[in-house]
């Protein structure tokens, strides 16, 4: 793994960094269950004092958990996984997601060290669960793979709002361009495509902000879409809604599979859906997070996005 301790399996060797550490990976852990939880958790603590919570082991078991991005104030969800034979047996209680889109979701892979174990995700009304994280079953682990949500381990809250509801009110609300001020240097670097400048926001004035995209073709007045509002310490993030190939622009990196969204100034009820990967070395646990993501093409010349990194460290937003 590299030393921020993320995977460095099956990446080309040319690539891999001068330094290649040995040891657990960023979200894996070796642990003792601890603690009797209420219902089916076990608690622990990763060697670093972070709190887990684990399904289906027993106090006295020594396992190792993967270690998932869903937390709540009593500690942070894991599940169990083996080294040795198949990962999941049958009858095994992991905590995921329900997806967000289709019906799989993805299981962590101790050979490759990524969540890539693909199985089917099974609920009697998906629709209503959608983006809930819960105690799942393993069912046929070793032919096609299913994972069966548990409702009697994990119930799902009365005032929970799925991600398919969550996702027809942002299409009715969907954010439209809004005045921007790009500050465009005297000379522009090849494929600049970060700048400096402010953003009016709704109900808070002028603000500094990043902006992506391509420079207006007269003055330094423009209009872009408000991703991010500022914050005490960062800048508002603002993607002009004009996307090129090579260009970069902010996205939130999504918790599950499905696509990533972007403005579509041309539809703006039909957001722009573009897969994406993310750049050897990145590590995955940027799910959830604001991230910067150049455009490409993939192997069948589609467009998508590569994660590069987080604009407090991307070179491009270094300006």
């Amino acid at each position: 793994m590299d030393k921020d301790g993320n995977s460095l399996n099956h990446q080309l060797v040319g690539k891999a960094p001068t330094t290649i550490h040995l040891g657990m990976l960023k979200r894996v852990e070796s642990i003792w269950g601890e603690t009797n939880l209420k219902g089916p958790f076990t608690g622990t603590e990763c060697l670093d004092g972070t709190k887990l919570l684990v399904p289906g082991i027993e106090v006295g078991d020594y396992i190792n958990v993967f270690i998932t991005s869903s937390n709540q104030k009593n500690g942070t969800y894991a599940y169990r996984f083996r080294t040795e034979g198949e990962p999941y047996l049958d009858g095994d209680i992991v905590f995921a997601q329900a997806p967000r889109k289709g019906n799989t979701v993805s299981l962590f892979n101790p050979q490759t060290g990524q969540e890539d174990i693909k199985v089917n995700y099974q609920c009697a009304d998906i629709e209503r669960i959608r983006g809930f994280w819960g105690c799942c079953e393993i069912r046929n682990a070793e032919a096609s793979k299913t994972v069966v949500f548990r409702p009697d381990l994990t119930p799902v809250p009365k005032n929970f709002t799925s991600f398919h509801l969550q996702l027809q009110k942002s299409k009715r609300n969907n954010r439209k361009p809004v005045q921007c001020k790009m500050k465009i240097p005297s000379v522009v670097k090849e494929n600049q495509s970060v700048f400096k400048g402010s953003v009016k926001q709704p109900a808070g004035g002028w603000q500094r902000a990043l902006i992506s995209g391509s420079t207006p073709k007269k003055g330094s007045s423009c209009e872009g879409v408000l991703v991010r509002f500022a914050r005490k310490n960062s800048p508002a993030l603002v993607n002009r809604p004009y996307y090129q190939d090579g260009h970069y622009v902010f996205v939130k990196v999504p918790e599950s599979v499905e696509p990533i969204q972007l403005y579509n100034i041309h539809h703006p009820n039909s957001p722009i859906e573009m897969s994406y990967a993310f750049k050897p070395g990145i590590p995955v646990d940027l799910k959830g997070q604001w991230a910067v993501a150049k455009i490409s093409r993939n192997a069948s010349n589609k467009r998508m996005l590569i994660i590069e990194g987080v604009p407090r460290t991307h070179p491009s937003c270094q300006i």
